[in-house]
């Protein structure tokens, strides 16, 4: 009896602890997950330029003023007063500089002495032909000067009359001349502009090969060459992008002139900007772009939203925060912009920053 109880007690223990060793098993330990979490890539964007990309013809040139005057000492002499230098802005009619004037005035006053005098002795010489042709009349009506004297006496007053008439003329004359060479001595600007370069300097003696260039900055042209292959297609007022590296800036303009005889394969063409900047300078390089056609052969992009990869170039669009892959072909750079051919429309914008760790399809946040 008493070793039964005994393996029924141990039956129990063992029974107890199978039940909780199962009811333990029962329960399941957390599996760590294999699965990988994207987080949605930050990214910026940019829209497309709201241009067209047209055919055209690639050049380069300088900027010029639309006019250049070259404005020098009429008359040898020292130079007195120097009004304006070297960049400084003339509005037209000051005056430049000055020449000295003392021995154009001693030479001046000589001259218009001895005219002056020459007409005083011409008028004295008429009053004595009126005054002998009128006695001359009184004593031919009296009977006592003859034909002849009275003849003689009118011929003579009509020679006074043309000699006095000559001398006027050569007093005004003169006095014309030297009204007029004063000028000379009085340089003044004939237009408005800025002072670009000048061979004057106070107290130096100039000749006629001395003076100073304005040129005229309230418009802007550029002179290029275009080759022979595509000068046909250039025509007088087609379009063009003038782009300026300095200012990084883009300009319009428009073809003014286009030559006819070139030389060793290009052809010279004038464009004149249609718009105007303060930043602009003679003598800064352009990159040109005339349009030979309105036919669109693509759009304007960011520059800084292309990818090249294994050959391809691309940019990334946002459809709805997923990222969308176009393949582009470029076809021009200007600045920070590139044209391109491609199935992408303006009103698409692209990815500009982040790019680089996007892929096609991959979800995006736009900052």
């Amino acid at each position: 009896m008493t070793l039964f109880k005994n393996k029924l007690k141990v039956g129990l223990v063992l029974g107890l602890s199978l039940l909780a060793l199962t009811g333990c098993s029962a329960k399941k330990a957390p599996v760590a997950s294999t699965e990988t979490v994207v987080e949605a890539v930050p990214v910026k964007i940019e829209e497309s330029i709201s241009e067209d990309v047209y055919e055209s013809v690639y050049t380069i040139g300088e900027i010029k003023a639309s006019d250049s005057y070259q404005v020098n000492a009429m008359s040898n002499g020292d130079v007195t007063t120097v009004n304006y230098v070297v960049g400084d802005y003339v509005d037209e009619g000051e005056i430049l500089f000055t020449i000295e004037t003392e021995d154009f005035e001693v030479d001046r006053d000589s001259k218009m002495t001895q005219v002056s005098n020459g007409v005083s002795q011409a008028k004295l010489a008429l009053d004595n032909a009126l005054t002998q042709l009128e006695d001359t009349r009184k004593l031919f009506d009296s009977g006592i000067s003859s034909k002849a004297q009275l003849d003689g006496a009118e011929m003579s007053y009509d020679n006074a009359k043309i000699s006095y008439q000559n001398a006027l003329n050569s007093y005004n004359s003169t006095k014309h001349t030297y009204d007029s060479m004063s000028d000379n001595y009085e340089i003044k600007a004939p237009v408005s502009g800025i002072i670009t370069s000048s061979t004057i300097i106070e107290n130096m003696f100039a000749t006629t090969q001395n003076g100073m260039v304005i040129e005229v900055v309230d418009a802007y042209k550029i002179d290029a060459n275009i080759p022979s292959k595509y000068i046909n297609d250039v025509k007088e007022n087609q379009s063009v992008e003038v782009y300026v590296p300095t200012l990084e800036k883009t300009f319009k303009g428009r073809v003014s002139t286009v030559s006819i005889s070139g030389k060793t394969g290009v052809y010279p063409v004038e464009i004149v900007l249609e718009e105007n900047s303060d930043e602009l300078r003679t003598g800064m390089y352009s990159e040109l772009w005339i349009q030979t056609s309105d036919a669109s052969l693509g759009l304007w992009l960011p520059s800084k939203a292309l990818l090249q990869e294994n050959g391809e170039s691309f940019v990334y669009t946002v459809n709805e925060g997923i990222a969308e892959k176009y393949l582009v072909e470029v076809l021009s750079l200007r600045g920070d912009t590139i044209a391109v051919k491609s199935e992408l429309n303006k009103e698409q914008p692209v990815i500009v920053y982040g790019k680089e760790y996007v892929t096609d399809g991959i979800e995006v946040i736009v900052q």
